[in-house]
C-alpha cells in the first residue's frame, strides 16, 4: 500500500520540507535567517567560546563615577604639591576619597580606579594638612605685635594710611607732620603717605622702633605720589642679610 503523503515520483526526502536552492534543513544563500541565528549554526544555538574575541565574554565597562573619582584624586594630588594653590586639595582630596570608598564598597566595575582615587585623595589631604601646619607655624613665629613709631610728612595736604594688623587700615587727611606710637604687627603693619592732588608735592614716611632706630623710610614727589613704609620689608632684609658659608670644613664640625 502506497503512502498517501509521499510526493509524486518517489522523492527519497519523504516528509521533509522543501528548501529553495539547498538541501533539507539549510537556508538558501539569499534567504535571511531568523533572529538569534548566525551563519553555520542550528536554530537556537549560541556562539561558541571566543566568538566575541575576548574569551567568550563581552568587554568590561568602565563606570563613570570611578573614572571621575580617579581624575579628581590625581588632580588633588598634583595641586597639593603647589604652594598656596594646594589648599584646593582640602576639598578635592576628601571628595576623591569618599567616591573611591563608595566604589570599593559597592563593588563597582573598574575597582582599580576606585583604589587609585582613594590613594591619591588621601595623599593630597595629608600634604595639604602638612602645608597648613607649616604655614600657620611660620606665621605665628614671624608675626608678633610690637610698639613702633609711625611718622609721615608732606609739603602740602596729604593722606596718611596706617595699617596695624590684618584688619582694614585707617586713612586720615593731614596738613602737618604726623607722628604716632602704635602697636603693629611685624607682618602687616605699615604707614603710607599719599599726595591726593595733581600738584607737585613731596610726601615721606618713616618707621622707628622704640629705641629710636630707623627701620624703614621712603619719600616720593610729584602729582599723586605715594610713599610706602611696611614692617614686612624689615623682615625681608633680615632674611636677605643672613650669610651662609660657601664651604664647611669637616674639622670645624668635630
Amino acid at each position: 500500500m502506497s503512502d498517501p503523503h509521499a510526493r509524486p515520483g518517489g522523492d527519497p526526502n519523504h516528509g521533509s520540507w522543501p528548501t529553495p536552492g539547498g538541501y533539507p534543513g539549510q537556508y538558501a544563500q539569499d534567504q535571511q535567517p531568523y533572529p538569534g541565528h548566525y551563519q553555520g549554526a542550528y536554530p537556537r544555538q549560541y556562539p561558541p567560546q571566543g566568538y566575541y574575541g575576548t574569551g567568550g565574554y563581552p568587554p568590561p565597562r568602565t563606570h563613570g563615577m570611578t573614572v571621575f573619582a580617579m581624575v579628581t584624586g590625581i588632580v588633588a594630588a598634583v595641586l597639593s604639591l603647589i604652594p598656596f594653590v594646594g589648599f584646593v586639595s582640602f576639598v578635592l582630596g576628601p571628595l576623591a576619597m569618599v567616591l573611591g570608598i563608595v566604589g570599593i564598597a559597592k563593588r563597582i566595575s573598574s575597582r582599580g580606579f576606585s583604589i587609585t582615587a582613594l590613594v591619591t585623595g588621601t595623599f593630597a589631604l595629608l600634604v595639604s594638612i602638612l602645608y597648613a601646619v607649616l604655614f600657620s607655624t611660620m606665621l605665628s613665629y614671624f608675626d608678633n605685635t610690637q610698639s613702633f613709631e609711625f611718622s609721615a610728612n608732606g609739603t602740602g595736604e596729604y593722606q596718611v594710611t596706617v595699617a596695624k594688623t590684618a584688619d582694614p587700615p585707617e586713612t586720615t587727611s593731614q596738613h602737618e607732620p604726623y607722628a604716632q606710637t602704635v602697636e603693629a604687627s611685624t607682618l602687616f603693619g605699615g604707614i603710607t603717605a599719599t599726595n591726593p592732588g595733581g600738584s607737585d608735592e613731596d610726601v615721606s614716611c618713616r618707621i622707628h622702633d622704640m629705641a629710636g632706630n630707623l627701620l624703614v623710610e621712603d619719600s616720593q614727589s610729584g602729582p599723586h605720589a605715594v610713599a610706602v613704609c611696611e614692617l614686612s620689608d624689615v623682615l625681608v632684609r633680615k632674611v636677605e642679610d643672613i650669610e651662609f658659608p660657601d664651604e664647611v670644613n669637616a674639622r670645624e664640625l668635630d
